[in-house]
């Protein structure tokens, strides 16, 4: 906030010189630009916009307004940015670029939105541009570095990073360079495959090179089937890399147990798979639900709903008994839903496979119970940054529920 009074009072000072009223105003320029200050300061930017365009047509020289324009703009491109609204973020933020082209920060907000709606080739070509306005913005190539390793171009990413190195980029710099580095020697040697919203990346060899087509083939029936589920069906290409089993865990450092892991891609190890089958269809459908929740609720969501989300979508392909929720419930042991609202990689070994059931059990309550309509909201409202619980009490308000009263609700449904 320091830097934006500074910004505000430099232009308010360069802007006081030159105003020129018409003689009816009765308001002097500087009256109405300690207004625009005070609207700014308060982050009240909406007012200041309204204000600053009023003005536009009450000066003899309108330009005059458009740096204080533009950092209005940016500033509810942020607000609508931590809202989650990205489509007007979006918006707000090109606006801003009309009133002054030269400020990175607006085409650094768009490309950060375009990032956040997996649109990642446009996030590269905003940044680009900005590089062209500035050259030596360590954030710039930074932010250009993750678009590059979003969108699977490795070597660019790398060349990126580097840059955004030796322009002091700093030590969160420095380790996404060596974490990209550390994928791309491992990557370099996969083949390639690409089908509709996804690129498929594997370790060359014949028998995975003849299954690469069906896993495309699942993931674009999971991209449809799973769409239609949450009314959702996001302008994307995901990245997905089969690893061998060795390279699996050193890149995503997951706990053996691990089938898969989305963390922006969809990374699996290879194991001994050979052919379709139903338990790879499962994990192929499992872990782009993990993407969907991703791009619907950012990282906001419980585990617990992710993870029986994902397993709502795995088990219509395959579905194993859930014997360790039923010992779990006779015995009156389940796990507790704070554990379950974080990492399962925090719970003991022998407790993930009873935190995968549970969550399961719960979603596919909540979804037989009250409908699939809800998810897409329940979602949608933790991705604009309200509280899961605050969100679930929300959104089935017209069930007359909160999350106590679900629970509740779900332990008397089960029949162990």
């Amino acid at each position: 906030m320091l830097c934006l009074r500074k910004l505000f009072s430099t232009l308010v000072l360069l802007l006081l010189v030159s105003f020129s009223f018409p003689m009816s105003s009765s308001a002097s320029p500087d009256d109405h630009l300690q207004q625009v200050v005070k609207l700014l300061d308060a982050q009240d930017y909406l007012q200041a916009i309204e204000l600053l365009r009023d003005l536009q047509g009450r000066v003899a020289n309108p330009g005059q307004l458009d740096k204080l324009l533009a950092v209005a703009y940016l500033g509810r491109g942020h607000q609508l940015l931590a809202s989650a609204d990205l489509t007007a973020s979006g918006e707000s933020f090109q606006e801003g670029r009309r009133y002054n082209d030269e400020d990175i920060r607006l085409w650094q907000g768009e490309a950060m939105v375009r990032l956040k709606q997996g649109r990642y080739g446009e996030a590269v070509s905003l940044l680009d541009q900005a590089v062209g306005v500035n050259s030596q913005n360590a954030s710039l190539y930074h932010l250009l570095g993750q678009a590059y390793y979003a969108d699977g171009r490795m070597t660019e990413a790398v060349d990126a990073l580097t840059e955004a190195v030796s322009l002091g980029g700093g030590d969160e710099v420095d380790k996404l360079l060596n974490k990209v580095q550390r994928e791309w020697q491992i990557e370099q040697e996969m083949g390639q495959e690409s089908r509709g919203h996804f690129q498929l990346s594997f370790v060359d060899g014949k028998q995975v090179a003849e299954l690469a087509p069906r896993i495309l083939e699942t993931l674009e029936d999971a991209y449809t089937e799973l769409g239609s589920e949450l009314a959702y069906f996001p302008d994307i290409k995901v990245p997905v890399l089969l690893y061998l089993k060795r390279d699996f865990s050193a890149v995503t450092n997951s706990p053996d147990w691990a089938g898969g892991v989305y963390d922006g891609k969809i990374r699996l190890p290879l194991g001994g798979m050979q052919r379709m089958s139903d338990q790879l269809a499962a994990v192929l459908y499992h872990e782009y639900m993990h993407v969907l929740v991703h791009f619907m609720a950012g990282r906001r969501a419980p585990v617990w709903l992710n993870e029986g989300l994902a397993e709502i979508a795995g088990r219509r392909l395959y579905s194993p008994p859930a014997h360790h929720l039923k010992m779990a419930m006779q015995s009156d042991n389940p796990l507790g839903w704070d554990a379950l609202a974080k990492p399962f990689s925090s719970l003991p070994a022998d407790k993930v496979l009873l935190a995968y059931e549970q969550s399961y059990s719960l979603v596919s309550f909540m979804v037989d119970r009250y409908g699939w309509h809800k998810i897409p909201e329940l979602l949608e409202s933790i991705g604009r940054r309200k509280p899961w619980q605050d969100a679930i009490a929300d959104v089935y308000q017209d069930y007359g529920l909160d999350w106590p009263a679900i629970l509740k609700e779900w332990q008397a449904s089960m029949s162990f």
